[in-house]
Formats: structure tokens, C-alpha cells, sequence
């Protein structure tokens, strides 16, 4: 039977579930704000309209104080601040400047024990209802700022980098009559409490979707009341206070699911809850303001879920790298940009063209800076892919080949070898119902054949064909472009990326809810698939795009792991060994944003100069922000890559 402890000491309630109690504390009466919040070394940071902002010491003493009145406070801890041109470990918090009614980011020096006003951010035009810090994976700090008429305003306030950023990177919309707002850093969740209806989880980095799920509803929908208002995330979970039951519900934020309620019966009107977890005694510590008392709650709550949590991450390692540079935007908001793939100018590399499909007018050609050079509104181009040195009278032309999903065939473009410039040459009809992705195949040269272009389309049902490319040439110079199934293959739902290997005669396949399958390439191979990596907690459904990126010594496959917005990276040889996982975060000195949903990519090991010296990895971003705008494509050194993952 578990033990439970509960014990009021001059507006402490310290509990412990399944552990000895924790010894008796007194907050101070010294300590009278309108919100407070707990730190390390029991020390307080408290904010008042009247008091101020001020630092506590364990016995309630002060430390330091900023002559501010403020409301509303939102912490973290250790966080690195370039400060005088040094970096340097800060707790900082964000609170709400009055009566300007102005959000200010302020950071408590232990060495020259005083508080700093970091920074301060415009003021809005609503009043702020509440707000709450993020910490994303790549040491990010941005601010959410809530509207309760139903937006949150998002903006990044220190770079990866400790620096001052203030920029605003996007507007979520949420539940209007939204109360208080808090961010599992460790789950990425947004937590936020409507009124009257419940607690909702939003994404909070700043790429995700919008959309939202449920952690709790008011009855008759879940085990709330409609006085469930204030919120506060720890690693992995979640705390709500309910003020009509008077009770503290603990939530798990990866499952969405309540694990522990606690009575905290002293409490009259409750006005701010702010919590910290502790990972050496893998204990909470939650902070609650009777505003009706003037009293202050403390609640101390054993949480080992948070080590367990930690554990699970760092056997999952992600990396971080940023983009290099991103293609102009596409004309409108909306899903439009998909597949990227890479022409190689063999006379000059420099000038190559990066080529993209949006799926709603055709296809784009842009510069290795990202400038738009071309476009064509030549249908729904949904993948495409790029081959060389095609056989076509008297010459050899490289073409660029996309899937129309207008009319189910192959869009086909020849490519100037000197200029890079594309031009429409025709199309080939195919018999698939839903054409959607696609990739292409050259066979090696042999003394007995010479070299053959495939064109390898796929549907939604799950059918792919292996059509041979030829073309003749008239006395007008006209191309007439034919197609030959010679080969069908399969799998069992919807796939889309695809790509070949032309060096090892493989093919890379992706069922989106179902795995990364690869098969021969050349036409008589066997058209059964064979498991490379299946999705789960390393590769993420949707399994979307694929590249191969040939290096000199070794190859790897690259593939977009949509569920979670990151990109595994594995042998390209059996047996496929994963060799790392990497996220594209954001660049706010250079105003780069990171990369969500990616749909296509393309990969090349050429030495494009400069920062793309050993290659380039080309992804569609699903997600523009900073500022909010269209989709694009993002461009990335491979350097970046091969550091953070040791790749040879």
C-alpha cells in the first residue's frame, strides 16, 4: 500500500507517494508575490505588482531585488547567456513589465548576486493573458505569448548561441479563453489551459503542425472541473491544478495519460502554479499562491518518470545541424513544395541547379544561392529526379523527369549542359491509377549493352513501374519521348520515396506507415523487397524522401523521418547499419528556420565549392517561419552532417 504524507506548515504542503516525507519547510512570510518560483537550493523568484521581482534565499531572505512591478513568471535554469561578451550560465525568467503590460526576459547572476533585465520585447497589441518559456533541442529560447482571444504569439528570445534574438517566429492559433500556458521541454509539448473546457497539448517547437490533443476535459468529458486553470510543465509530464476539487493532477505528457492526483485541501483561490523538477532526487517541487490566504503551497511530488524519460532519449541521440542557405518561397500558402532533386554542371560545378517540384503548379529551378531562375506551370508535379547523358539522335541530352498527377505521366525536361536552363520536351502517358512518387535508374554500360534510362513511378496503391526511357529525334529537331514497362514490383499501402543507387544496382523504396525496403535495380532483378529499416522510434512514419549520397570511400541513404522531423542517415550497403539521426534546427543569426515535415530530399557527394565542398543534402521544408511564409526548400552542407554523426 502506498504511503502518503501530507503536511501544512505555515503554507507548506510537502508529500511524497511510495517514499519516506520530505523534511519540514517553511516558505517565509517574507515572501509575498502574486506568483513565485521555486529553484535550486530552495532558493524563490518572486514577481509582484507591488514587491517587485525578488530573489529569495532558502530562509525567505533576500538575495537581490529589481525595483519592477510585474505579473505573471516563467522560468529555466542554467541557461548559457551571451553576457559582456562572455558566456555565461543564467536562471532566467520571463515575466510581464507593468503597467506598459511588456514582456522582458530578466536573468539572475549568482556571482554579482543581482537581477539583469535581458531583454524586452515589443509590446503587443492585446494584453497578455499569460506566458511561458521553451528550451527546444538546440538550446533555443523563445517566449509564448497568450491572447486570450485566441492566438499565442511565439517569439525567439536567445539563440542557440546565448545571444539576444528578438524576433517573432510565428502565431499559434489556440483555444480562445485560454488561462495559463506551460512547455514540456523534454516532450516538445505546448500545455494550455481553456476555460471551462480543459487542458489541450500543442506542438511547441516552433515547426510544428498546428493541431492540438487532449490531456483532460471537464466533466462530463474527463475528470476536470471547470476550475482547472492553471498548468505547469515538467520533463515528461505535466501539472494541473483543479481549484474546485482543490486537487494537483499529474500527468504523463508522452501518453497523454493522468498517473497521480494529490489533495491540497488548504487552498481558497488558487492564482499560480509554477513547479521544478529536480533530477538528483527525481522530485518535484510545485509552488501554488492562495491569492484569498496570501499565502504560498508547496507540494513536493517523487518523479522518476523524468530519469526514465531521459534514459529512453539518450539512446536515441539526435544531432543538431542548421541549414546553409533556403530557395525563395512558393507563390502561396498552403501544401506545395514536395520532391528536390540535384543537376550536376560536370564543367562547373558552382552552377549546378537544385530542381523542385510544387505540387500544385509544376516545377522550379533555382541557383545554389537559392534564387529562383526558372519555373514551369506545367501541372501537379508531384516527385522528380534528374539523369545524364541520354541517347537522343546524334546526342546526349540530361533530363529532369517528374510525376504529373494531372493526367498519371512522366513530365519530361531537357537541361542545357552549359547553362542549366530547363525546357519542356513532352511527356510520357502512364497506366497507373494516382501517380505519386518517383525516382530514376541507369544501368551500367557493358560490352554487350549499352547504357539504359528507367523511369520508376509508384501509386498510392502501393504498384511501381519500371518504364525504359527512349527517344528519336526528327528532321525538325522535334523529341518524341516512348516508354516501356519492363518490369512491376510492389508493396502493400501507400508509397512515396524512392531512389537509386546506380553504383550498386539498388533500389531504396519507402512505404510511408511501414518501413525503408530496397531491391535490385536492373530489370531482371527480383521484384520482391527487402526490410532496411522498419519505422518506429528510429525512423518515424511517414517514411518519406530518400536520397543516396555516393561518396568517394563510403555510401549512405539518407531518409526523412516525418514523424518526428528528422533525418536518419544508414549504410548504403548491407547490412544498413543506422549510423545517426540529425535534426535541421534553426538559424536566427543568419534567419535560416529549421526543417519540419519534409517530404522529399536529394543528396550529392560533388564538390560544389565553398560550404558545399563534400556535397549537399537538399530537403523540403513542410513548415516556413521566421517569418511565416510559403513553403521552400532548405539547402545544407554535408560537412555539417558528417561532423555530427563521425560518418568517414
Amino acid at each position: 500500500m502506498k504511503k502518503i504524507v501530507v503536511m501544512l506548515l505555515s503554507g507548506c504542503v510537502c508529500l511524497s507517494v511510495g517514499a519516506v516525507a520530505q523534511e519540514q519547510k517553511t516558505l517565509s512570510k517574507n515572501i509575498q508575490a502574486g506568483a513565485v518560483a521555486p529553484l535550486a537550493q530552495s532558493n524563490y523568484l518572486s514577481v509582484d505588482d507591488r514587491a517587485g521581482i525578488t530573489w529569495f534565499d532558502a530562509q525567505g531572505k533576500r538575495k537581490a531585488h529589481l525595483a519592477a512591478s510585474a505579473e505573471l513568471l516563467d522560468v529555466r535554469e542554467n541557461v548559457e547567456v551571451n553576457y559582456n561578451n562572455k558566456l555565461t550560465p543564467f536562471d532566467v525568467a520571463a515575466t510581464v513589465l507593468l503597467p506598459e503590460q511588456q514582456a522582458a526576459l530578466i536573468a539572475l547572476d549568482k556571482t554579482g548576486k543581482k537581477i539583469i533585465v535581458l531583454a524586452r520585447l515589443p509590446i503587443p497589441a492585446f494584453k497578455i493573458e499569460n506566458l511561458c518559456l521553451s528550451r527546444d533541442t538546440a538550446n533555443n529560447l523563445s517566449l509564448y505569448l497568450l491572447d486570450e482571444r485566441g492566438t499565442a504569439e511565439h517569439w525567439l528570445v536567445l539563440d542557440a548561441n546565448g545571444n539576444q534574438q528578438i524576433k517573432k517566429l510565428r502565431s499559434l492559433p489556440i483555444a480562445p479563453n485560454s488561462k495559463s500556458c506551460s512547455v514540456d521541454d523534454a516532450g516538445e509539448h505546448l500545455l494550455i489551459a481553456e476555460e471551462s473546457i480543459g487542458v489541450w497539448a500543442y506542438g511547441a517547437s516552433v515547426e510544428s503542425s498546428p493541431g492540438r490533443r487532449v490531456v483532460d476535459m471537464s466533466a462530463p468529458f474527463g475528470r476536470l472541473s471547470e476550475a482547472a486553470e492553471l498548468v505547469s510543465a515538467v520533463p515528461g509530464g505535466l501539472l494541473v491544478f483543479d481549484g474546485e476539487q482543490k486537487k494537483l493532477h499529474a500527468y504523463r505528457t508522452d501518453k497523454l495519460e493522468l498517473i497521480n492526483s494529490i489533495a491540497v485541501n488548504d487552498i481558497d483561490e488558487a492564482e499560480h502554479l509554477a513547479a521544478r523538477y529536480d533530477p538528483a532526487t527525481q522530485q518535484i517541487t510545485a509552488v501554488l499562491f492562495d491569492e484569498g490566504k496570501k499565502q504560498h503551497h508547496e507540494v513536493v511530488i517523487p518523479w522518476g518518470h523524468a530519469h526514465t524519460l531521459a534514459q529512453k532519449k539518450s539512446a536515441l541521440a539526435i544531432s543538431s545541424v542548421t541549414a546553409d542557405a533556403q530557395t525563395h518561397v512558393m507563390a502561396r500558402f498552403g501544401d506545395a513544395a514536395d520532391d528536390p532533386a540535384i543537376w550536376v554542371n560536370k564543367h562547373n560545378p558552382q552552377q549546378s541547379r537544385v530542381i523542385g517540384t510544387n505540387k500544385q503548379q509544376g516545377l522550379f529551378v533555382y541557383d545554389l544561392q537559392g534564387k529562383e531562375v526558372q519555373h514551369f506551370n506545367t501541372g501537379k508535379l508531384n516527385n522528380v529526379d534528374v539523369r545524364y547523358g541520354i541517347p537522343v539522335g546524334q546526342q546526349q541530352l540530361d533530363i529532369a523527369v517528374a510525376t504529373n498527377r494531372d493526367d498519371n505521366s512522366l513530365a519530361i525536361y531537357t537541361i542545357d549542359p552549359a547553362t542549366g536552363n530547363l525546357n519542356f520536351s513532352g511527356s510520357v502517358k502512364t497506366n497507373l491509377e494516382e501517380i505519386y512518387g518517383f525516382c530514376m535508374y541507369q544501368s551500367p554500360a557493358s560490352a554487350n549493352a549499352p547504357v539504359k534510362t528507367y523511369a520508376i513511378p509508384n501509386a498510392k496503391s502501393g504498384e511501381f513501374q519500371q518504364i525504359e526511357l527512349t527517344a528519336t529525334i526528327d528532321k525538325k529537331k522535334a523529341i518524341s519521348w516512348k516508354g516501356k514497362v519492363v518490369r512491376r514490383f510492389f508493396v502493400k499501402s501507400q508509397p512515396e520515396g524512392c531512389v537509386a543507387d546506380d553504383q550498386h544496382q539498388r533500389l531504396f523504396i519507402g512505404e510511408e506507415d511501414v518501413a525503408l525496403w530496397t531491391l535490385g535495380a536492373d530489370a531482371n532483378a527480383s521484384p520482391l523487397p527487402q526490410l532496411v529499416l522498419a519505422a518506429g522510434d528510429t525512423l518515424v512514419a511517414d517514411v518519406e524522401g530518400v536520397g543516396v549520397y555516393a561518396g568517394k570511400e563510403k555510401s549512405y541513404v539518407v531518409v526523412s523521418s516525418q514523424g518526428n522531423n528528422t533525418f536518419v542517415v544508414m549504410d548504403a550497403l548491407p547490412p544498413f547499419n543506422v549510423r545517426g539521426i540529425v535534426r535541421i534546427d534553426l538559424d536566427a543569426a543568419n534567419n535560416i528556420d529549421g526543417v519540419s515535415e519534409t517530404d522529399g530530399l536529394e543528396v550529392s557527394s560533388v564538390n560544389f565549392g565553398g560550404a558545399f565542398s563534400e556535397g549537399l543534402l537538399v530537403v523540403q521544408d513542410g513548415h516556413k517561419v521566421m517569418p511565416e511564409a510559403p513553403q521552400n526548400f532548405k539547402y545544407v552542407a554535408w560537412k555539417k552532417i558528417r561532423e555530427a554523426l563521425q560518418l568517414e
